[in-house]
């Protein structure tokens, strides 16, 4: 005698939290119901194969009420939140709204990694460096001082009012990479444009996002926006920061955040005033061959949230500021993540990293580059990180790098 299985009726299934939260969420809804199970979203994750955790069975968890099972999962840390998966879904379900908010739900002490100490780092300093006040100043000073042995009249105040633009920082420059700071000094000077960078809330980056503690999200965008306020600017110029620049604009929009300044990566910034005339390049002097990976948060998520992305303007100052520059393939929306994002480059799960980091490996050896341009830090120490692992020649390079080094300043 058979037994016919009774079907089971998703309305009949009692909510749970995560699914309450994906259907009020009226700024990243993700209705999963949509899902037809085409499996579109799994054939182009970078993470699928490597265990039996793949983006359509998260959604049909989540579904089904499985719910403690899909926020305590590693799955949801190793996931990059690169959202291939949500691009190319052909219902618009967004799963990678659906990851963070698993986060969100996860008790704080039981995130993986360094992302919500980072995170907290952030709410309690300004900065994720925990950089106080006093040596971020000192820091600034100091590269100032070696930039103006060349170039005299190089000069910004600190917490300028009415400044042109107000300029955020990762922190990771002061801490670990200060001579970067002089490549963007050199950048602002040639333009010819007023800005400034504040004593406080310069931090371009919010790994708050990364590891699902949305106040501290709020809480620090709040901060940013009200140090950018009284300083009376209109114009943040973001740094090369993938996320920390989606972030802010998503943010703005999550929160209800609605700032009186206008917030533009620096990406494209440089294009702008190569355009304008402002900044004189010499492209001999980056002879290397070039190659440009395209942050996931700075393209393909930018478009997808509605907001200006960097994909056109990065190719356009990199085709100005270098003798030999080649595409990667796939390339713009549809490139692969530089094997961090999401917080993966601190959330402790190596193998995984290594494992879909070798796709992004695979790019740039296609196209024999000798420097990887990545205008986002985050992705630049990934790409670092992941070629020392493979142990291959080339580099990762900022765009900022690029850029200052091409500047005809005399």
């Amino acid at each position: 005698m058979s037994t016919i299985a009774t079907p089971i009726k998703l309305s009949e299934i009692e909510n749970t939290p995560l699914r309450d939260l994906l259907g009020q969420d009226t700024c990243w809804q993700a209705d999963l119901n949509y899902c037809m199970s085409c499996g579109k979203c799994l054939s182009v994750c970078p993470l699928h194969g490597y265990s039996e955790w793949d983006p359509r069975r998260v959604v049909k968890m989540v579904m089904l009420g499985l719910e403690e099972e899909v926020i305590n999962a590693d799955f949801i840390y190793q996931c990059t939140t690169c959202e291939r998966c949500s691009y190319v879904c052909p219902m618009g379900v967004k799963i990678g709204n659906m990851i963070t908010r698993a986060r969100s739900l996860r008790d704080r002490d039981q995130v993986p990694g360094g992302s919500q100490k980072t995170a907290d780092l952030h709410r309690s300093t300004g900065n994720n460096m925990q950089i106080s006040t006093e040596d971020w100043l000192d820091t600034v000073d100091w590269m100032k001082e070696e930039v103006q042995d060349d170039y005299p009249d190089l000069d910004f105040p600190i917490d300028l009012k009415g400044a042109d633009y107000f300029v955020t920082i990762n922190s990771k420059l002061p801490q670990y990479y200060p001579m970067d700071l002089q490549c963007i000094y050199k950048v602002f000077h040639a333009a010819g444009v007023s800005w400034t960078m504040p004593s406080t809330w310069w931090e371009g980056t919010n790994y708050a996002m990364f590891s699902g503690d949305l106040d501290t999200w709020e809480y620090t965008l709040r901060q940013q926006v009200k140090r950018v306020e009284e300083l009376g600017i209109k114009r943040i110029a973001y740094t090369e920061c993938g996320h920390g620049y989606y972030a802010t604009l998503a943010g703005y929009e999550r929160f209800g955040i609605e700032p009186n300044f206008e917030v533009v990566h620096k990406a494209n910034l440089y294009a702008q005033w190569l355009r304008e005339g402002r900044i004189e390049v010499d492209p001999s002097r980056n002879p290397q061959r070039v190659t440009l990976h395209d942050p996931c948060n700075a393209g393909r998520k930018a478009i997808m949230g509605g907001y200006p992305d960097i994909l056109d303007d990065s190719r356009y100052v990199l085709e100005r500021v270098c003798e030999n520059f080649v595409e990667m393939w796939p390339n713009r929306e549809y490139n692969y993540c530089c094997s961090g994002g999401g917080g993966a480059l601190i959330s402790g799960f190596k193998k995984a990293r290594n494992y879909y980091g070798k796709m992004k490996v695979d790019q740039i050896d296609r196209t024999g580059a000798d420097l990887v341009c990545t205008p986002c830090v985050n992705c630049h120490d990934a790409i670092e990180d992941i070629g020392k692992e493979y142990e291959r020649p080339w580099k990762p390079i900022h765009l900022w790098g690029l850029l200052a080094n091409a500047l005809v300043l005399d």
